[in-house]
């Protein structure tokens, strides 16, 4: 269950009392609100109260909001409170002085309560990630200084011959680099890979890589390699293993990719042996896998590993097969063994999990048993076979391009954190992956990894086509939109704030439409999404295009109190992949389900040193219920 969120207190400033009742009227369902006639008393109460944010009147005696607004900013109390002035002019020289001044959007008299809300949630939105980029700032100064004090130990620990586990963990994801998280492959398919690894110890023996292999003479579209090792033992030496045994394979693999697998694993099995870098009780098992990108044929080698499984439909299936192709014993156990190989054809919609030991013997500990591979494959029917909710009242199943009607599936993300989960609490351990709260945790007695792979078509995707009348009818659409996609949302559990996912279809929507379509009522506004292991979105407009690779970047000085480049900038910020295509009319972008916020460090200095980069954003909203999701097949010609 999410932790409710405290509701955010705003100041309202204006000399006259009427403008507050309307402000304090339009917002008290929503906020918690205090109010000042005076200059003076909003200052007070600020340095006292610290509200979320203050709207205040430019035009009051005394002191005017401009005044208010420089003695805000000067005191380090009050200074990062985001002012949005309330004014009754509207001229670009009174705004620029503003923004001069920190404040970050302005309102003009006389209200309209949906631009007011729509101004007020965008902020308060931005503040609260501002905070939360914060708080990452000050535990990246921390670790800064954790490291150094690292590097000092490194050097006491190397003058004893001593191995540090950090940097040898580094050294292992040097050599391996990240898993792909899409790999593009024919007929707008893409594979997604993704995986979970927890050591039972600082670093443990699993260890993993997955990286495509450029076209050659026998593959024209290339190939897609994996391979999940688990090293025998637990001591520290494990982690050195690991890093030789995938510098070698890696170093086959660059040498020549055309190699075939099996052949591939054979060489990888001599060069150990001969090395002597093992020693005589020292082995590993291992599941390595080709895929052919134009064939979707998947080859694979499994070393004394336990079998993976590959989820079509309802149905789950073990591969290798017990003593069937592609079954070999652990490799280092002894040089000139010839490796077999085992084959399958894939499809769209498969999904492949592949994982260590420590996932089926996670029980032993508590429970004296393991999980036998019956006994895993019936618990991951169960997951893919449990009943699904509907995304709103009445609504069973969805509708998708290609005119086909299938029920919400899982996916193989989900598949595999439910998995962990339903294991954890059979075997009574806790096992947190790295990104989660309170994680990583392995109480367990081995090393738990999990990779997992699916084939999705991009094209299974919902699709609205747009023709606004004018700004409220955009506004209605945009609002209407968000209604819908909060609700799926919500069914796949997805953990990034609902705030986000809206803030970035406001400015992507609202781009196509004012920049890219100009407000034209017979130009289309399209937009596209669909639920997979991620969330993928598309917008596009009929307009002329533009660079976006020179968008002015809204975090230089000189570009401060600019409106161009924010709306961009925000996209890229929230999103984890965005892509411009067709002369930046076409955007496609992405957001994970379940993202690791700490993943998002390197853009909190930034973010910090320049916090009025959001000011004045192209939000506008008019919630005015639900817009209607077409199949493309069937919207030809529609316009809603």
């Amino acid at each position: 269950m999410r932790k409710k969120l405290p509701r955010p207190n705003i100041l309202i400033v204006d000399d006259v009392p009427v403008n507050i009742k309307v402000l304090l009227t339009a917002l008290i369902s929503d906020y918690d609100l205090s109010a000042a006639t005076s200059g003076p008393d909003a200052i007070e109460i600020a340095v006292s109260d610290s509200p979320d944010l203050i709207l205040l009147d430019i035009m009051m005696p005394e002191m005017s909001g401009y005044e208010v607004c420089a003695h805000l900013k000067a005191d380090p109390r009050t200074q990062g409170i985001p002012i949005i002035f309330i004014t009754a002019r509207n001229e670009e020289e009174e705004e620029t002085r503003g923004f001069e001044l920190g404040a970050v959007d302005y309102i003009t008299k006389p209200f309209s309560p949906a631009i007011v809300k729509a101004r007020l949630r965008t902020h308060i939105e931005l503040k609260r990630h501002r905070d939360h980029l914060e708080e990452l700032n000050t535990l990246l100064i921390q670790e800064v200084a954790e490291r150094k004090r690292s590097e000092e130990a490194l050097k006491y620990l190397l003058k004893k011959q001593d191995i540090n586990i950090e940097m040898a963990k580094k050294l292992l994801k040097r050599v391996n680099g990240t898993v792909p998280r899409y790999i593009r492959l024919p007929e707008n398919l893409v594979l997604f890979a993704d995986a979970i690894s927890i050591p039972c110890y600082a670093e443990g023996g699993d260890h993993y890589f997955v990286r495509a292999i450029s076209p050659d003479k026998q593959n024209r579209y290339g190939k897609i390699l994996l391979s999940l090792k688990d090293q025998s033992g637990h001591e520290v030496t494990c982690v050195l293993r690991s890093i030789m045994t995938d510098m070698i394979h890696n170093a086959i693999l660059d040498n020549d990719g055309a190699t075939p697998l099996e052949e591939g694993i054979s060489k990888l099995n001599d060069e150990i042996c001969h090395s002597k870098i093992f020693s005589e009780e020292d082995f590993f098992t291992s599941v390595s896998a080709e895929i052919d990108r134009e064939t979707l044929v998947m080859r694979y080698v499994s070393t004394g590993h336990p079998p993976f499984l590959l989820i079509r439909g309802n149905k789950v299936d073990e591969l290798p097969e017990l003593g069937g192709a592609g079954t070999n014993i652990p490799v280092a156990v002894r040089s000139g063994i010839a490796y077999s190989v085992g084959e399958t054809q894939l499809q769209e919609g498969d999904k492949l999990i592949f994982y260590t030991d420590g996932l089926t013997e996670m029980p032993l500990k508590n429970r004296k048993e393991m999980i036998k591979l019956k006994e895993l494959k019936q618990l991951v029917g169960d997951i893919i076979r449990q009943p699904t909710k509907c995304f709103r009242s009445g609504e069973q199943e969805g509708e998708m391009t290609g005119g086909r009607k299938q029920y919400p599936e899982l996916s193989v993300s989900d598949i595999m954190n439910n998995l962990l989960i339903r294991i954890s609490e059979i075997s009574g351990e806790e096992v947190v992956p790295h990104g989660c709260k309170d994680g990583p945790k392995n109480t367990s007695a081995d090393d738990i990894t999990i990779l997992c792979l699916e084939i999705e078509n991009r094209n299974n995707y919902y699709e609205n086509i747009w023709k606004p009348k004018d700004s409220d009818d955009i506004a209605r659409r945009i609002a209407g939109l968000c209604e819908k996609l909060e609700c799926e949302w919500n069914y796949y559990d997805c953990e990034l704030p609902q705030s986000c996912l809206r803030m970035v279809l406001e400015e992507a929507l609202l781009n196509a439409w004012v920049h890219g379509s100009h407000q034209n009522p017979d130009k289309s506004v399209i937009v596209r999404w669909r639920f997979g292991n991620d969330f993928h979105f598309e917008v596009i407009d009929e307009g002329d295009g533009f660079d976006y690779k020179s968008v002015p970047d809204p975090t230089s000085r000189n570009n401060l109190i600019k409106p161009s480049g924010r709306g961009i900038f925000i996209i890229r910020h929230f999103c984890d992949k965005v892509n411009w295509k067709k002369g930046g009319r076409h955007l496609t972008a992405s957001l994970k389900k379940h993202p690791d916020f700490a993943g998002k460090r390197n853009h909190s200095e930034t973010l910090i040193r320049q916090p009025s980069l959001f000011s004045a954003p192209n939000g506008l909203t008019n919630p005015a219920g639900p817009v209607e999701s077409v199949n493309p097949n069937q919207a030809a010609g529609k316009v809603l």
